[in-house]
């Protein structure tokens, strides 16, 4: 191997490639952040990774996209870690404040997953407040530390605390990303996608949309589950529950469970957290099996179940 390959070797190494990512958006914000923090220090199809960035151990921003209905609907996907020991009895306190906050006793290292950089720093806060004794582990104050983030980012200030430098800028509430991307970002005044609104609803003392999914299903941002308009057959809820999505031999997630542009070809269809679960060459292995054993690309008449192996 010449010089001239061992730099092009390491060229291609400094560039992340997100082509394989099923989600734009996350793709997108580590796009973002590497302009701050770099290449990142590890990365996959499914995952970059930062180590010792902006106060936190790590930074890990994932191709997920997990809407989240507390305390105002969102999507998950960025990760964020420091290391703290936790008491066995107040993680479990911790837990009832949100699925957000992530524990590891062995590591003693506590985790945040949300939508930026900025509300996983607001989780981390609270709890090292409430590892420390200086606020109760409770849902409501968590809640109402996230929705005063919102407010403030909303009127045009910066959350800041003393641990976190905050070095990309995410709190800001000038910053360039989040304008260039408002539209694809949940601010708690629109509903996200495949939703429409139905007037308002009162969450946690604010005003926010009553979001209805166009199939007749609304979305309780409040307990985080489905709920299902009376009348619905009962293997229609729970395929609506699931969140099916389809898939082709490509392996890359396209959307809902239905026919997709005739370019698509016919589709596999499976449970959203199954589908995630396959991983890319999963998925690629099950929708390929599908087209071998129902090759029929216009075929009418009952559908033929392929199982996925």
């Amino acid at each position: 191997m010449n010089l001239r390959q061992l730099i092009n070797i390491i060229d291609e190494a400094d560039n992340t490639s997100y082509e394989a990512w099923d989600h734009s958006y996350p793709a997108e914000y580590s796009k973002h952040l590497e302009k701050t923090f770099g290449a990142p220090d590890e990365a996959t199809d499914e995952q970059v990774v930062w180590h010792n960035k902006d106060g936190f151990k790590r930074i890990v921003s994932r191709d997920e996209y997990i809407l989240h209905g507390s305390p105002a609907p969102h999507y998950d996907f960025i990760y964020c870690y420091i290391d703290l020991e936790v008491d066995e009895d107040m993680s479990d306190e911790l837990a009832k404040c949100s699925g957000s906050i992530l524990i590891d006793h062995l590591k003693n290292e506590v985790g945040a997953r949300c939508g930026s950089l900025t509300a996983n720093a607001v989780t981390l806060d609270f709890v090292l407040d409430a590892v420390a004794g200086r606020v109760e582990p409770v849902k409501e104050e968590y809640e109402k530390r996230i929705l005063n983030m919102r407010e403030m980012f909303e009127n045009g200030k910066r959350y800041e605390n003393d641990w976190w430098e905050d070095q990309s800028g995410d709190a800001d509430p000038d910053n360039p990303f989040y304008k260039e991307h408002e539209e694809e970002i949940d601010e708690g005044t629109r509903c996200w996608k495949g939703y429409e609104r139905k007037g308002m609803k009162t969450m946690f003392g604010k005003r926010v949309p009553n979001c209805v999914k166009k199939e007749d299903v609304d979305y309780c941002v409040n307990c985080g589950e489905l709920v299902f308009a009376e009348g619905l057959d009962e293997n229609l809820k729970k395929w609506f529950k699931d969140k099916w999505v389809r898939f082709g031999p490509d392996g890359k997630i396209r959307g809902d469970c239905a026919r997709g542009s005739s370019k698509e070809g016919k589709p596999k269809c499976l449970p959203r957290s199954k589908a995630h679960a396959l991983g890319k060459k999963g998925r690629k292995k099950a929708a390929s099996r599908k087209r071998r054993k129902d090759p029929g690309k216009n075929r009418r008449g009952k559908a033929i179940n392929v199982k996925t192996k």
